[in-house]
């Protein structure tokens, strides 16, 4: 646990408008003690701590920040908790409150409640506290990390309100705010991939990271260039998707796909449908059955699993980054009933039903 008796210290003195000189007069030490105090440096004899908190008429607990600590420590277990979800409705909005009544006003807790405003409500009826966080943080909050997040967040939203026939809002707003954010080389992962010197305990680790992020990143990026397309033929997409797998298969060579694991199922789904489109539906069931194989095995890994591939070997893959109680074989079987663009006939057949009986 956390003690901030430190910057307890140092705010009770300035509030108190005294010098560390004259604080140490008034408790009988020495300013440099009160200097090392306040720098975390050290801390004063057990003994005295009773009559410093008397001196600011708190208590040793407060002068400590052990109530700070404990607050603390429980709302970092709840974020943890809050990340790791993969529910998007209603198990955020109760997690939500829960960090709320911790603490409504932490900047950690705004941030993730305007990604929630932003990525799974509808904008058009919370503009009003979107706009509200996203200004408290942006005049406030002093952390780079949580003011860039913010930042894409508010940018998602204007982005959005621009598709929208009676909006006000111009795409070329949202290009300006585009415009001030970090490229993709100011990241941290991919500065760390090269600072990091050899002889560092991380420094694999980190160069693992910003491979693993790029490959990400480029899936996203090359999907949302053809995937989503409908310029694009069933036949270039079938391609493209099958080239995106080989090289996944290539890189990830030892079968465990780390942080792209549900990007490899869905990648698998896709193709099924695709070739449903195209009305191979022998094909179709041959991706969408490996699909599903591929969901079961993701389910049954244990939570940590070390890689043995060429780049991640001695990488070890956690499952709750992906979400604690995700299931791929639950989402395979939604996305399989109701979202790809299979026919009711093709969902009757014994086949495609044999698929569905993987996911059970």
């Amino acid at each position: 646990m956390n003690i901030y008796f430190g910057e307890n210290i140092k705010k009770l003195r300035k509030e108190r408008e005294l010098t560390q000189e004259n604080l140490a007069d008034c408790l009988g030490v020495t300013f440099q003690a009160i200097s090392k105090w306040e720098r975390g440096e050290g801390y004063p004899d057990i003994t005295t701590l009773p009559d410093i908190a008397s001196f600011f008429n708190i208590t040793v607990d407060d002068l400590l920040g052990i109530n700070k600590a404990k607050t603390e420590e429980k709302l970092s277990a709840l974020i943890e908790e809050y990340d790791n979800l993969s529910d998007p409705g209603q198990t955020r909005k109760e997690m939500l409150n829960k960090m709320k009544q911790v603490s409504s006003n932490d900047f950690r807790v705004l941030l993730r409640e305007l990604g929630y405003l932003v990525h799974f409500c509808d904008v058009s009826e919370n503009g009003t506290r979107i706009k509200s966080i996203y200004d408290n943080i942006r005049k406030n909050c002093n952390v780079d990390r949580i003011r860039i997040c913010a930042a894409r967040h508010i940018i998602i939203y204007y982005a959005e309100l621009s598709k929208r026939a009676d909006s006000l809002v111009p795409f070329s707003d949202v290009e300006k705010m585009l415009e001030d954010m970090p490229y993709m080389r100011d990241g941290q992962e991919f500065i760390s991939a090269y600072l990091y010197q050899k002889g560092h305990p991380e420094y694999y680790s980190k160069i693992q990271e910003a491979i693993e992020q790029s490959i990400g990143l480029a899936d996203t990026a090359v999907s949302h260039y053809y995937l989503y397309d409908d310029s694009f033929s069933v036949d270039y997409k079938i391609e493209m998707l099958g080239r995106i797998l080989d090289i996944k298969n290539m890189i990830y060579d030892d079968g465990n796909y780390g942080e792209q694991w549900l990007q490899v199922i869905y990648n698998h789904g896709s193709l099924g449908y695709l070739f449903f489109q195209k009305g191979d539906k022998k094909t179709a069931l041959i991706f969408l059955k490996k699909c599903a194989e591929l969901a079961l095995q993701y389910d049954r890994m244990d939570r940590f699993t070390e890689m043995n591939s060429m780049l991640f070997k001695g990488r070890v893959f956690d499952k709750n980054k992906l979400g604690t109680p995700f299931s791929a074989a639950a989402r395979m079987r939604y996305l399989f009933e109701e979202k790809y663009p299979l026919s009711d006939d093709f969902k009757q057949t014994e086949a495609f039903r044999s698929v569905m009986d993987i996911l059970q």
